[in-house]
């Protein structure tokens, strides 16, 4: 029912024939790293106004900023982001959320501190991102 395909390295016909099928039986279809293949964006826009998809399809698709994206292709999606939190403190505590008091309490002291060291690693990495040019 879910069809993932990471574009790139000669993806692009797999991607249309997926698309057809998937339309056609209404499955889901994750096309990711579309900034990859930015040129053939325009004709996957052309295959998905042809088609004539299920009521079940969903296509989700997954890209870095690019200026040359289909702005008509941009405008009609629903724009999900996801961005880092800013500051090590509060990428610290985000990861700390994803991990329950059970888990941690099951750890030796020992990986507890390494958890630490490696969210907070984690974090650093995270916010000195920014600076790259």
């Amino acid at each position: 029912k879910f069809v993932q395909i990471a574009m790139g390295g000669g993806q692009t016909e797999e991607a249309i024939v997926q698309l057809r099928k998937c339309a056609a039986e209404g499955k889901w279809l994750l096309l990711k790293n579309l900034h990859l293949v930015i040129s053939w964006v325009t004709t996957l826009e052309k295959e998905l106004n042809n088609c004539n998809p299920d009521p079940n399809f969903r296509l989700w698709l997954t890209t870095e900023p690019h200026d040359h994206f289909p702005t008509v292709l941009a405008t009609s999606s629903i724009k999900v982001t996801f961005e880092a939190p800013p500051g090590i403190k509060k990428s610290l505590l985000r990861t700390y959320e994803g991990w329950t008091p059970e888990y941690l309490a099951k750890q030796s002291p020992l990986r507890c501190q390494i958890l630490f060291n490696l969210a907070w690693f984690h974090g650093l990495v995270l916010e000195r991102r920014t600076y790259v040019p």
